[in-house]
């Protein structure tokens, strides 16, 4: 009887665990199931995504395409008129200006613009970049219209030569090569671009950045670039190989950056009230002056032995780059710093350097005397930068509703 019992007490284990076993099987299968259906969701999703990368990048490659037809509209409009003005300017006598010559000593008796020569409104926005290029005819603006645009100087009149588009978004700076062949300018969609002046085309644009880049120059050769922005990096770019060669992390973002003629030393400026000095050549910072505001620019003097800071506590500080030391302040009543773009410049002969003012006002201090201080006024609202002719004849300043004032002496 007991045996019975027992073998009973087995046979029911035996039916339970059979049962246990079919429902682990269903749901084995059911799970299985589940698994195959996601498994093709996952499959097709994976097409779709490359279709729509496929189709994202035949999209570019047709915007690409129609801002070179764009340009070569514009290039072909130009050529134009360009040749009915080389076929008018046959029949007048032919007046060659005298090239650029070195910067010390040869401009020591030109006289400083006093006047305002030209005004014309830029963009259709504001004007937060200018640049006079090292031939002294061409100007080059950038605007929150998102478009650089080349102006050309010529017989005290200026005329439009051409608008570079491609960015997607507001222009910060902008910036010639040595030969004046190449454009380069920094955006607040965290990229820069390089033209071409000649066909006016876009050639390169340098991605990687996190945040707006807010300046870009070109480092000791056209074929490499150096930008800073917002995101605390430094980034140098080789045009031939379109990389990024180097990432440098500042620490803190960065809203100038200039660098010396062979190219080996880097000097930023930024937000954190201190001035770095960088060498290729090396991993980390080499040196770093600390100021008394926000740096908004920098500019190396002609001799390179100076360095000119404009900084957020409305001053303009000139450092000696031989000993990294501030050696004079430049102020002045109704000085007021308007943007941490504002950009002041040495003149070509480095005896003075200029500055634009919140009130529209353009300040020029004598280096050797800061308190001999010029100031031209015809802009009527703040002025972002200003950049001079390489003769020290002439000054182009830019302001924030939409116009370009071209000065002369007279």
């Amino acid at each position: 009887m007991a045996m019975k019992d027992i073998q009973k007490g087995l046979e029911q284990k035996i039916r339970e665990l059979e049962a246990a076993n079919q429902m682990l099987k269903d749901e084995h299968q059911a799970l299985q199931l589940a698994f195959n259906g996601l498994q093709e969701q996952y499959r097709t999703i994976q097409m779709e995504n490359r279709e729509l990368v496929e189709r994202w990048m035949k999209q570019k490659a047709l915007d690409a395409d129609r801002l070179n037809e764009e340009n070569e509209i514009v290039l072909k409009q130009n050529r134009i008129k360009l040749q009915k003005e080389l076929d008018e300017a046959a029949r007048d006598p032919v007046v060659v200006d005298a090239p650029c010559q070195s910067p010390v000593g040869s401009l020591s008796q030109f006289t400083l613009p006093s006047q305002a020569l030209m005004k014309f409104d830029a963009h259709d926005g504001e004007v937060q970049a200018v640049k006079w290029g090292p031939k002294g005819h061409l100007i080059a603006t950038g605007g929150a219209d998102r478009k650089v645009k080349l102006w050309e100087v010529v017989k005290g009149s200026v005329e439009q030569r051409g608008i570079l588009r491609g960015s997607n978004a507001a222009i910060t700076s902008v910036d010639f090569d040595s030969d004046e062949e190449h454009v380069l300018g920094t955006s607040n969609d965290f990229a820069s671009r390089v033209w071409t002046v000649s066909d006016q085309r876009l050639r390169h644009t340098l991605t990687g950045h996190s945040g707006r880049v807010l300046a870009a120059k070109f480092l000791g050769e056209s074929s490499k670039v150096v930008s800073g922005s917002h995101d605390r990096t430094l980034k140098i770019w080789d045009l031939r190989s379109l990389a990024c060669i180097r990432t440098v992390f500042t620490g803190s973002s960065c809203n100038d950056v200039v660098t010396d003629r062979p190219g080996s030393t880097i000097i930023s400026g930024h937000f954190d009230k201190r001035i770095r000095f960088w060498d290729t050549r090396k991993e980390s910072t080499a040196n770093e002056v600390v100021l008394q505001g926000k740096v908004t620019s920098l500019d190396i003097s002609p001799d390179g032995c100076y360095l000119l800071s404009c900084v957020r506590d409305n001053t303009l500080k000139l450092l000696d780059l031989r000993m990294n030391q501030v050696i004079g302040t430049f102020y002045a009543e109704g000085f007021w710093v308007a943007f941490d773009w504002t950009r002041a410049v040495f003149t070509p002969d480095g005896q003075y350097v200029s500055v634009g003012s919140q009130d529209g006002t353009v300040f020029i201090w004598n280096v050797s005397d800061p308190t001999r201080i010029k100031t031209l006024k015809e802009h009527t609202h703040a002025v972002a930068a200003c950049s001079w002719q390489c003769t020290g004849s002439s000054l182009v300043s830019c302001d924030r509703n939409k116009q370009v004032v071209v000065w002369s002496a007279g």
